[in-house]
């Protein structure tokens, strides 16, 4: 497994992942878009040359937001979303950010439970922000190192 930045090459296999992961999937112009934007870090899984996942993160000042994230049916359960998210906290410490916010939808218990694991909270409710769900926000923020 590897952890790469987007390449056009890889656009096809997002926009398929993209499609089965959600409900109201981004366009392959809409993830082109978000790859040309310099305040953005696009960046996918590669396990044995099959594209298993990615993310999108964008940060600004010191917070880091998670514009989308999702691995292929095929790949879950296997500790990938796991390897993105400490990639999306070593980007996010990379920029100095402190603090990284996403929101996911209220029913996806498993990717709510993997949050949780990796130290977000849970800060508030977006009412209706899918279609027919509220969307969770959830936030992690990096421990200050104490000083010796």
């Amino acid at each position: 497994m590897k952890i790469v930045n987007f390449s056009e090459r890889f656009l096809d296999d997002i926009a398929e992942i993209e499609k089965q992961s959600f409900v109201n999937p981004w366009t392959k112009e809409m993830l082109l878009d978000s790859a040309k934007n310099t305040a953005v870090k696009f960046k996918v899984l590669i396990e044995n040359k099959t594209v298993a996942g990615y993310y999108i993160i964008s940060t600004a000042a010191d917070e880091t937001e998670v514009l989308d994230i999702a691995v292929d049916l095929k790949f879950r359960r296997r500790s990938f979303g796991q390897a993105m998210l400490t990639d999306i906290k070593k980007e996010s410490a990379n920029k100095q950010s402190g603090v990284i916010f996403l929101e996911v939808r209220q029913s996806n218990n498993a990717a709510i439970n993997l949050y949780k694991s990796f130290g977000f909270k849970e800060i508030g409710v977006r009412k209706k922000y899918y279609k027919n769900e509220d969307a969770l926000v959830l936030r992690f923020i990096k421990r200050k190192e104490s000083a010796l």
